[in-house]
C-alpha cells in the first residue's frame, strides 16, 4: 500500500483532534524499551499537536515552553530525544544547546532542532555549526518521525542497531534530507 505524504504542510500530525495516519508510523528501534521525548517549543498549538502525535506513536512525551523549563525537565528525567525550537522566550534553543553541551554533553547528540526562521543568517550559521539534525517549521509528521528514528538509531548501542535504516544527512538550507541513492 502506497501513501503519499504531503510536503510543506504543518497539519500532518494531530491538530484539533484530527488523527494522524497510523500507516505512516515508523517502527521504533527498540519496541520494548520506553522512549522518552522532550519537546521544547513556545508555540502551544504546535507543541500540543506534536506531543499528541508522538504519544499515539507510543512515546512518552514531556513538553517545555523554553530552555529554562527544559533544563528543569532534564534534572527530573532522562530523555532519548529532544525536539528543540530555535526561537523561544527566556532561554532560546541556541543558548539551551550551549548549556546542554556544558551540563549534559551526552544528551547534546540527541537534539533535533525545529527551525521556523531558517532565513536568518544567525540561525543558518548556528544550525551549520551545531551539526545536529533539524527540521524546518512547518513540517510533516513523516519528517519528524524520520529524524527521531535517525537519532534513536545513532545513539543506540551497536548491538541494538538495525542494519537497514533510513540514512539522513543535514543541509543548512533544507533541514534533514534522505541521502541520495538510499531507499526509503
Amino acid at each position: 500500500m502506497k501513501h503519499d505524504v504531503p510536503l510543506h504542510t504543518s497539519c500532518d500530525f494531530l491538530v484539533d483532534g484530527a488523527p494522524a495516519s497510523s500507516a505512516l508510523r515508523l517502527p521504533r528501534s527498540a519496541p520494548d524499551a520506553p522512549v522518552r521525548i522532550l519537546v521544547l517549543d513556545d508555540e502551544r498549538s504546535f507543541t500540543h499537536g506534536l506531543a499528541q502525535l508522538l504519544r499515539r506513536d507510543g512515546y512518552t512525551v514531556d513538553t517545555a515552553d523554553n530552555g529554562e523549563a527544559g533544563l528543569l525537565q532534564l534534572q527530573a528525567h532522562s530523555y532519548d530525544v529532544l525536539l528543540c525550537d530555535l526561537r523561544m522566550p527566556d532561554l532560546d534553543g541556541t543558548v539551551f544547546y550551549g548549556r546542554l553541551l556544558l551540563q549534559y554533553p551526552a544528551i547534546a547528540q540527541r537534539v533535533i532542532f525545529l527551525a521556523g526562521d531558517t532565513l536568518r543568517l544567525e540561525s543558518k550559521a548556528f544550525l551549520e555549526r551545531s551539526g545536529r539534525l533539524w527540521v524546518p517549521k512547518p513540517c510533516t509528521a513523516a519528517a519528524i518521525r524520520r529524524v527521531i528514528q535517525h537519532v534513536l538509531h545513532a545513539v543506540a548501542p551497536p548491538s541494538a542497531r538495525v542494519q537497514d535504516h533510513v540514512a539522513l544527512s543535514t543541509s543548512p538550507h533544507h533541514g534533514y534530507r534522505l541521502a541520495p541513492g538510499r531507499p526509503l
